[in-house]
């Protein structure tokens, strides 16, 4: 004989569910690169807070690079918004200053700049990351970084 306080637990639980369900709505992937969702290649509504110019391919190098970007790096360089146009739920503008289009045309003297702030922190906030990344993860970040617009 089934205890139905259980049954009219997983009852609830199963009705929770399908209710989450029908409110979350249909889901769409957005793919970073090309700006276009999954079903039927349709474009979202918001804009993406990691901008790339048409048609860019990441490298192997690059690819790497945005894995570790996003992992380490977004909390404090991109602004937190979510939702339909951008900020919806919640708004929060990036700690650290935006780095898409900094890394265009740099010099060498200028890279090795941002290595070392990489490497040691920054002036006000910026941690330092000498412990956190390898070289070869630093070098990855820098080659991301210039693929942004």
């Amino acid at each position: 004989m089934p205890n139905h306080r259980i049954v009219r637990q997983v009852g609830l639980l199963a009705s929770f569910v399908v209710v989450l369900a029908l409110l979350a709505g249909p889901a769409m992937l957005v793919s970073a690169q090309e700006g276009a969702g999954a079903a039927g290649g349709q474009a979202t509504l918001r804009t993406p807070p990691i901008q790339h110019p048409p048609g860019t391919r990441l490298t192997e190098q690059q690819t790497r690079g945005a894995g570790v970007f996003i992992q380490r790096c977004s909390l404090c360089h991109l602004a937190k918004t979510f939702g339909a146009g951008g900020s919806k739920f919640c708004c929060a503008p990036a700690l650290a200053p935006n780095l898409s289009g900094r890394f265009a045309n740099i010099t060498p003297e200028q890279e090795q700049a941002y290595r070392d702030i990489i490497l040691n922190g920054g002036p006000t906030v910026m941690p330092s990351w000498k412990y956190g990344l390898t070289p070869e993860d630093i070098d990855d970040i820098i080659a991301y970084l210039k693929t942004l617009s």
